[in-house]
């Protein structure tokens, strides 16, 4: 006997199955509005190393593109692998990208209703009515509107692939434990052990919340098994199931909870250097942040602030705000009652245990942002079916008038996510929305003021910024844009170059944006595109940046500052003087990939002998290394192992030679030139 001979116990309910695929068909049509959006947010920042070493089309870039990951210290290559679908090379079309999202969404709700109707019948209830259930379950899951901001935000795909694992892994372990209870020894261990052994390392490689699996599986095993009416539970406990629990499902979860207090440390500097809250704040926060998730997953609505949600309000003690105490205690009720009702309502109790375990690593000490949508995804898949199972067993309503309840509300989640999709294949419409949806997010409004300045309407978006500028003064993602805003209204003015200025010198978030921005003021400076915008106003605003003290104490932004100030001087032809600050920048943090753009810009710029000085200069630093267990380090011993950056050095060494060369041909080189050929020479 198989795992998928299972669905034969889906024969008698052939309505039931049918049902499902009409369900997998609406939630098709729901979310096809979405597939023409754009990317968003850290699609950017995770999708580009597609293309970062040249087009994925043989073994060392396939390799050397799953070890480029950043979204974690594991880089996710699973989810890098699955991207591979839709493009191997970048930029690329967002719209395959989102295709594969909702294909993997309706495996996830096949999958759900497998693993519903399951546990229903371990619970007892006959198969027909489980079968029902599992369908209205997983059909809630699947219809529900928070799902959109996972399933169409084309990164989240890490979160999507993690809950495929967890279920599949689920699957084997409920698989293996009925064969474990019908005394099937060997291959009902063997299941479990696939189904926990494998899956949660592939969840985990996913996104990071895989690696509660072994947790999820005892509160199923603690919740369901042990409190299931028919033959799968174990009277005996022998020494080989303790020994197994103990290997398969304690031990990887005691494994976690040493790698994260090792990992305390480095938290804890996350929070004094990247957060505007300690982690105390966050722990109180987050109280009210799973509460807020629990209402939105009860109250659905077609529309929310989406993913910025930056201008929540953090909570300072158990009374600032009011409403941190109250949903403090609410959860620990929650908490409580999920434990007492186990033996009465195993249901409830499993639904909402699985939940909160589900929470324990994005919404408790770990320093990340303090909400997103998606970080429901899959804590509540389970959440639907106590209902489902009320609505399908009950005998105080008809039939009839059950299944009118049953596909009423179908029908109206599917028109909530049908409109929260097609907000999400308009841009500009989902940016309004979400500016009016979340007024105090800087994000939120960045974020429309910037297609409003895309649309060319940059008198609209400067009073959005200006707005958003006195809300949050210190915000030097809203202060560089605003700046940028005025640069197509006539000019800035020295009064906001002021108070930008004592932005950057302050703010304590934004450094990418810093970068980003300024590195667009040089060009506009470059080409007199900004009335008002001086070569010492810039250099200005690079010397507040590194004055500001959550900058100078990270190298790579200190890196980025002074290489701006060199590109800054090689726009006013000055390449010895540009050369002195990339070395700078160098110095302060040396990694190859730095160097090679640099000297690569110096030739670009028409100084190839300057070129060859900064290669010749990175040729005497030792590179800035990652060390420890961790992607990044993987990534530098991979490229070492090939020879890349050594080769690319040696190549760029080439190019700028042969341009020296013919240079040097010309017989015509104007001041500059003699002195890029002085400083070649050295």
């Amino acid at each position: 006997m198989s795992l998928f001979q299972d669905l034969s116990d889906w024969k008698p309910t052939g309505p039931a199955a049918m049902a499902l695929a009409a369900l997998l068909v609406a939630a098709w049509l729901v979310y096809a509005p979405g597939l023409s959006g754009n990317f968003l947010f850290d699609d950017w920042v995770n999708l580009p190393p597609l293309g970062a070493f040249g087009p994925v089309d043989n073994w060392h870039t396939l390799v050397t593109y799953l070890l480029s990951g950043i979204a974690s210290a594991t880089g996710r290559p699973m989810a890098m692998l699955s991207f591979l679908i839709d493009a191997n090379n970048w930029p690329a079309s967002p719209e395959p990208f989102k295709y594969t999202n909702v294909m993997i969404e309706l495996l996830n709700g096949a999958l759900l209703a497998w693993m519903m109707f399951n546990v229903v019948t371990i619970l007892g209830t006959d198969r027909r009515r489980a079968a029902w259930a599992a369908v209205l379950g997983a059909g809630i899951w699947l219809l529900h509107p928070l799902m959109v901001s996972t399933t169409l935000f084309v990164v989240q795909r890490m979160a999507m692939l993690a809950a495929t694992f967890v279920l599949v892994g689920l699957l084997c372990y409920v698989h293996g434990r009925r064969r474990l209870a019908q005394g099937l020894t060997r291959s009902g261990y063997l299941w479990m052990s696939a189904g926990v052994g494998l899956c949660t390392p592939l969840a985990a490689l996913s996104k990071e919340n895989g690696a509660l699996l072994p947790l999820f599986a005892l509160v199923l095993e603690q919740i369901v098994f042990q409190h299931s009416t028919s033959s799968v539970k174990l009277e005996h406990s022998p020494r080989g199931w303790r020994l197994w629990k103990l290997g398969f499902l304690f031990l990887p979860l005691i494994c976690l909870g040493a790698y994260l207090l090792v990992q305390l440390p480095s938290m804890l500097n996350g929070y004094a250097t990247a957060r505007n809250f300690t982690l105390g704040e966050r722990l109180l926060t987050e109280g009210r942040v799973v509460a807020r998730y629990i209402y939105v997953l009860l109250v659905p609505r077609a529309y929310t602030a989406g993913l910025f949600n930056d201008g929540l309000t953090v909570s300072r003690s158990l009374f600032q705000p009011w409403d941190t105490a109250p949903c403090i205690l609410a959860l620990l009720a929650l908490l409580t009652l999920g434990w007492r009702v186990r033996r009465r309502e195993p249901l409830l109790s499993f639904a909402v245990l699985f939940y909160l375990a589900g929470q324990l690593l994005e919404s408790t000490f770990i320093p990340l942002e303090l909400y997103y949508e998606h970080r429901n995804y899959l804590p509540a898949i389970f959440l639907p079916l106590p209902l489902a199972v009320w609505l399908v067993t009950t005998q105080r309503l008809t039939r009839r008038f059950r299944a009118g309840i049953g596909v009423t509300a179908l029908c109206l989640l599917g028109v909530l996510t049908w409109t929260r999709a097609s907000l999400w294949g308009h841009p500009f419409q989902q940016a309004v929305v979400w500016a009016r949806e979340n007024p105090q997010s800087p994000r939120a409004q960045t974020f429309l003021a910037l297609h409003l300045m895309n649309r060319n309407d940059y008198a609209t978006a400067a009073i959005v910024l200006q707005h958003a500028s006195e809300a949050h003064p210190d915000n030097i993602m809203v202060a560089l844009n605003l700046l940028s805003a005025q640069c197509h209204l006539g000019g800035v003015t020295d009064s906001q170059l002021g108070r930008t200025l004592r932005t950057l010198a302050h703010t304590n978030i934004g450094s990418r944006v810093t970068y980003n921005v300024i590195a667009r003021f040089i060009r506009h400076y470059q080409n007199n595109a900004c009335p008002g915008l001086r070569a010492g106003t810039l250099k200005e605003m690079i010397a507040a940046a590194l004055r500001n003290p959550r900058v100078r104490a990270h190298s790579a932004q200190v890196q980025d500052m002074l290489s701006l100030r060199g590109e800054l001087i090689l726009t006013e032809g000055r390449p010895r003087q540009a050369l002195t600050f990339f070395r700078r920048a160098l110095a302060a943090h040396p990694t190859p990939d730095t160097a090679l753009y640099e000297a690569a810009r110096l030739g670009s710029a028409g100084y190839p002998n300057t070129g060859i000085a900064l290669l010749n200069y990175w040729e005497t630093l030792h590179p800035s290394r990652p060390h420890g267990l961790n992607v990044r380090h993987l990534k530098t011993l991979w490229l070492d192992h090939l020879g890349y950056y050594s080769h690319e050095v040696a190549r760029l060494r080439r190019t700028l030679q042969a341009d020296a060369t013919k240079e040097k041909a010309s017989n015509l080189p104007d001041r500059g030139k003699q002195q890029d050929m002085r400083l070649g020479a050295r």
